[in-house]
Order: C-alpha cells, then sequence, then structure tokens
C-alpha cells in the first residue's frame, strides 16, 4: 500500500516542480517583455528556463517511467499555456503602443490645425492687425478665400475624424484629415505672404 501512495505523490511533485519551472520561466520573459530594454536577457531566461523544463520532465520521465505519460503531458500542456499567456500577453502590449502612437499623431495634427485657428483669430478680432492687415480678413482675394474654404474643408474633416474615432477602438488620423490640415497651413502661409503680414504672429508671441 505505501508503494501504492508513493507512485501518486511522486507524480504530483513532479509534474509541480515542472509546472513551476514553466510558470517561472514565462513569468521571467514576459517581465523582460515589458520592459523591453534587454531583448538578449529575454532570449536567455527563455533558453535556461526552457533547458530547465526539458531537464525536469525528462528527469520525471527516467525516474518515475510508470507515469512517463502523465508527466509528459503536463509538460507539453505546461509550455503551450505558458507560451500563449506570452503571446497574448505581447500582442496586447503591441495594441497597446499602437494605439498610443495613434494617439500621439493625432494629439500634434489636432495642435497643428489648432495653431493656424489661432493666428487666423488674431487677424480678426485683434483691431490693430486688423488695420495693419486688412487682406488677411478680405474674402475677395483669392488667396483669404482659397483659406477660408481650406479652413472649411478641415474643419468637416475633424469633425468627421472625431465620430468615427467615436466608433472605433484603434483608429487613426484619417488620411484625408492630415492632408486638409497641411493645404490650410500652406493656405495661411500663402495668404499672409500676399498679404504682407508673413511671420506676424511669431512676431507678437515674442
Amino acid at each position: 500500500m505505501p508503494a501504492l501512495l508513493a507512485l501518486p505523490v511522486q507524480t504530483t511533485l513532479a509534474v509541480a516542480v515542472i509546472g513551476a519551472l514553466i510558470a517561472l520561466t514565462a513569468f521571467a520573459v514576459s517581465r523582460g517583455l515589458v520592459t523591453d530594454k534587454d531583448r538578449d536577457g529575454v532570449f536567455w531566461y527563455g533558453f535556461t528556463g526552457g533547458f530547465a523544463c526539458l531537464g525536469a520532465i525528462m528527469g520525471a520521465m527516467v525516474l518515475i517511467p510508470e507515469t512517463a505519460a502523465v508527466t509528459g503531458l503536463a509538460g507539453v500542456l505546461g509550455v503551450g499555456l505558458a507560451g500563449g499567456w506570452v503571446w497574448r500577453g505581447e500582442q496586447e502590449r503591441a495594441a497597446r503602443r499602437r494605439r498610443r502612437s495613434v494617439e500621439e499623431a493625432c494629439s500634434a495634427l489636432r495642435a497643428r490645425h489648432e495653431s493656424v485657428l489661432q493666428r487666423w483669430v488674431s487677424y480678426e478680432l485683434d483691431p490693430a492687425v486688423a488695420i495693419d492687415y486688412p487682406d488677411m480678413t478680405d474674402v475677395k482675394r483669392p488667396e483669404t478665400a482659397q483659406l477660408v474654404r481650406a479652413m472649411r474643408q478641415a474643419a468637416v474633416l475633424r469633425e468627421q475624424e472625431d465620430t468615427e474615432q467615436k466608433n472605433t477602438d484603434d483608429g487613426g488620423a484619417a488620411p484625408a484629415y492630415a492632408s486638409a490640415v497641411t493645404d490650410l497651413e500652406a493656405a495661411f502661409e500663402k495668404a499672409e505672404r500676399a498679404a504682407g503680414a508673413h511671420s506676424t504672429p511669431h512676431r507678437r508671441d515674442s
């Protein structure tokens, strides 16, 4: 009877040791991927841990041949589950990095848009600037008319982009909106040059 009880206990201990080694290896690899500073370290964590896990599995199969199938299956399942956990974690981190990159790009694009609008407002609301450069608000001039059209187009596309981003989890700045902001900046610079007011906002900000 003691011999019959010893076999399950030994098998349980072997499976526990194998599981612990696999879990520790997966944790070390995952932490290395999170810090993203030492890819060589991640390789060695995986290599050393994998070698230790394989040694534990082979040792258990040799020392307890009666349950070799159980310990082998436990090792395979453990490696599969640990690999899946590490892979899923890395995919989630990559998705977060992509979302953060998209958000930063969208914020930078909106900041460029707002910068042009703020510079335009100074020509409308500042009486002194409006008197000095009346052409900047004269829509009869081709350059100013083009500027106003560019402002409307950028505003429409920004509103569309905001609506689309509310309905999607991983949307980026629409190429059309990015192009509209670039066109707006170019139209504003052209209108300033035509009105003789080029770089005036920079002087006012200084």
